[in-house]
């Protein structure tokens, strides 16, 4: 088996901690490592270094490399430009598809959070072994929704094609996308819905006839670069990559396939996707409030307040605002409203005098 890890992605939702020439997968945001670094000790407990791809930009390959020493220079797939990630995946499955058409890949994104990585293993385990038992199918986890997150994407199940009470298997009846607070709260009460965390897993030359049959001019680049040599790979890639329809796999291929199976887990799991799921994975205080630094909080609750440079924070009367400080930006912004964060970066992408702060 094989795993990808997508690592190209911006993070803007995490400005400005998140920036353009370091995103958040390269930052170590909850605790000493990064979560590149922490994504790929939790992949490590269930494949060696040597069957880890990273799929990532060429201006954050050397970074990457830095931070995984032991991942083989190889093994880090540079995208020349952004294609989403029908085009990431895409990569991946080419040079997989190289060595061995009938391999299985899984795909990961580098910035979750989980809590119990053992339990993660074991559950990946399984999963592999499903998808040996049907080869000619799309498999995806799903999370067992713990309250009505709006910023998630569902998976609603129907019937049960394998009866276990650890792993049932089920085939998919359809994706929700984001839905608003009432949907959200409808789906988290019943049994039948499940978080979409973005895991995926192919035989590989399965996932090769999808590209073929739904996304064919994508298909048509990624057989050549399967076909090219390693010492011209990258070479390759530059030349062909672009020519990719950027575009989300959801859409491109999920949406389009009869047959998706899942596996409901039980894990502790969230997107680091904005500063508000940053709050709900850190250690609070009494009042709910999270503090990277010194700190005197008076009728203050449930706020994420960050210091980039170390200074004191004080408030008071502030509740449910996050307030980040970095060297040349502060951000402060409702909680209710992070998932907003992505709009204001659109807004000062805008203004060229305001860019350097991107």
């Amino acid at each position: 088996m094989k795993i990808v890890i997508l690592a190209g992605g911006g993070g803007t939702r995490l400005w400005p901690w998140s920036r353009d020439n370091q995103p958040k997968q390269l930052q170590a945001i909850l605790g000493k490592d990064t979560l590149l670094q922490r994504t790929y000790k939790r992949l490590r407990l269930i494949v060696p270094d040597k069957d880890i791809l990273i799929a990532t930009g060429k201006k954050y390959s050397k970074e990457v490399s830095k931070q995984l020493p032991k991942l083989p220079k190889k093994n880090i797939l540079i995208e020349p430009v952004r294609r989403d990630s029908a085009g990431a995946i895409g990569l991946a499955a080419a040079r997989v598809y190289a060595e061995n058409p009938e391999e299985i890949l899984m795909s990961f994104h580098s910035d979750a959070w989980i809590k119990n990585d053992k339990a993660f293993a074991s559950y990946i385990k399984n999963l592999e072994k499903v998808v040996k038992k049907y080869p000619k199918d799309t498999h995806i986890a799903g999370i067992k929704p713990t309250y009505p997150e709006t910023g998630y994407g569902y998976i609603q199940m129907s019937k049960k094609i394998v009866q276990s009470k650890k792993y049932p298997v089920h085939i998919v009846r359809r994706f929700i996308e984001k839905p608003n607070l009432k949907k959200a709260e409808i789906f988290a009460s019943k049994k039948d819905y499940l978080w979409n965390p973005g895991w995926f897993a192919w035989r590989v030359d399965h996932l090769m006839s999808l590209y073929k049959k739904h996304l064919r001019k994508n298909y048509s680049v990624l057989k050549v670069i399967s076909e090219a040599p390693q010492k011209n790979l990258q070479k390759v890639i530059n030349k062909e990559f672009p020519k990719l329809k950027s575009i989300p796999i959801d859409y491109a291929i999920f949406e389009k396939t009869k047959r998706i199976l899942t596996i409901p887990a039980k894990i502790d799991w969230s997107d680091i996707g904005h500063w508000r799921s940053v709050s709900e994975m850190s250690k609070k205080d009494k009042l709910g409030n999270v503090v990277d630094s010194s700190s005197v909080l008076l009728d203050s609750e449930n706020n994420l307040f960050i210091s980039g440079s170390g200074k004191c924070i004080t408030s008071i009367g502030v509740k449910n605002t996050v307030m980040i400080e970095t060297d040349d930006v502060i951000l402060l912004v409702d909680k209710s409203r992070a998932q907003d964060v992505k709009q204001l970066v659109s807004l000062i992408g805008r203004k060229k005098k305001l860019k350097k702060y991107l």
